[in-house]
This record gives structure tokens, sequence and C-alpha cells, in this order.
């Protein structure tokens, strides 16, 4: 008898679990059928400033006037307007060529700089440089970062940039010819495989952003604890203090045959 109940015991157990199982699924079932998801896109423009929310424009007013003071501070001229274009512009070229001086003004051996382009979110107009453009331009909280990496994945880089677009670069050269990466040149000498170069960027293109995935194959990564921004507002002001506008030029980093 006791083997019995036992037995009975079992069955009854293994009866509510494939009840419970079959319960779930049919659940599950039930919910994956009734369940509908849809998205839109609502586009953000001027037609909204005819019907402000007066409770969001109280919390912006109430800001606005400390705001703008702490944004309208000039710390530099621009000589010209920085513009940004692709594969080769301006404001790229001054961002690549700062970070090479950002890395002097820290003390920081580098061989080269690199930047990407969705990070130069607008143009730098001509005359006053106000913290307001430089929130604009580097409008996010990237850090500065130093990677050592092998020279055979700064040609992957490169080879990638032959195949999409180039990025802003300072110390380097680079010769394409249709889709194909022809010279690579850090410091007027060609990318050597097996030799170390250290490249400053900011955190984003080191994590392998904006698909240059070939970054985090670094040996070392240092941060030193500087946001690009600040960085950059830092240099425009070391720039300012000895007399010079902010300015840059065109110097065909990027060669097509």
């Amino acid at each position: 008898m006791r083997k019995f109940y036992s037995k009975y015991i079992r069955l009854l157990l293994l009866a509510l679990l494939l009840f419970a199982c079959k319960s779930g699924m049919q659940q599950s079932s039930e919910k994956a059928e009734t369940l509908t998801i849809s998205t839109s896109m609502q586009v953000i423009d001027s037609r909204f400033d005819a019907l402000p929310d007066p409770a969001t424009s109280a919390i912006i007013n109430n800001y606005k006037p400390t705001m703008d003071t702490l944004m309208g501070v000039v710390i530099g001229q621009a000589a010209q307007e920085l513009t940004v274009e692709l594969p080769e512009s301006l404001l790229s070229n001054f961002t690549a060529d700062a970070l090479l001086r950002i890395a002097e003004q820290q003390r920081i051996a580098i061989d080269c700089s690199l930047y990407n382009f969705g990070g130069l979110r607008t143009s730098l107009p001509k005359g006053p440089v106000r913290l307001y453009e430089m929130f604009l331009i580097y409008s996010f909280d990237n850090d500065l970062v130093v990677i050592t990496i092998e020279g055979k994945y700064i040609r992957e880089l490169g080879d990638f940039f032959a195949r999409t677009q180039p990025q802003p670069m300072g110390n380097v050269e680079l010769v394409i010819a249709g889709k194909q990466l022809k010279s690579m040149r850090i410091k007027g000498k060609e990318v050597e495989d097996k030799q170390l170069y250290r490249v400053i960027t900011n955190d984003f293109v080191a994590s392998g952003g904006d698909d240059m995935k070939v970054l985090t194959n670094a040996l070392v990564i240092e941060r030193p604890g500087i946001l690009v921004r600040d960085a950059m507002i830092a240099y425009i002001q070391s720039l300012t203090a000895k007399g010079k506008q902010v300015d840059a030029k065109l110097n065909e980093r990027v060669k097509y045959e």
C-alpha cells in the first residue's frame, strides 16, 4: 500500500508539473499573439514654438538668464568659419591638431591623433568663440584616452577608411586609390605592422564607436581623466593667452588617386 501511494504521489506531481508547463506555454503563446508593438517618428521643429507648454517654459525661463551669462563667456576668436565636411575640413583638422597640442601640454607622448566626424556636431562661426559653441560642437561628455596599439591594426583602420570614409586625424597621411589603401604614414613614415603606436582619441572611438572596432585590439588604454570639451576649452584659452586665433587649414591629409 505504501508503494502504491508513493507511486500515486509521483504520478500526481508529474501531472501537475506538465499541466503547469502547458499552462505557462499557453499563456506565453497567448501573450505573444496579442502583443502589438508600433512605432512612429515625431519631427520636433519650429511648428511647436507656436504652442509652448507653460510649465516647461516656466522652468526654462527660470534658468535661461543664468545659463546665457555662463555660456556667453568668450574664450577666443575664430579667424574664419571652421566648417565640417568630408573627407577633410577645417574644424576636423583643427580638432585633430588640437589633440596633438593638448597631449604636449599634458606631457603625454603620442604618435598621432584620431577623432570622429560624428563627434563634431556643428561648425564654428567666425568671430568670438563662446563656451556656447564648445558645448554645441563637442556636445558629448566623452573622455580623452590614449591607446597603445600595433601598427597592423592601424593599417586595418586605414583599410576601413579607404572602403568607407576617413575620420579626422593628426600626424597621419592617407593615400587612397579607388577603395584601396595605397599608403598610410604617421609622422611622415609608413606604418609598420609590428611597431607600437600611441594614439590620442576619445573613449567612444577607442571602444570601437562608429564601426572602428579594430581599435578594441589596443594593448594599453590610458585615461587622463579629462573631458574632450574641457580640454578643447583650455586649449583655445591657451591660444588666446598667446594672442593667437582659432584657425586651421586644409593640407591634403587624405589624398585620392
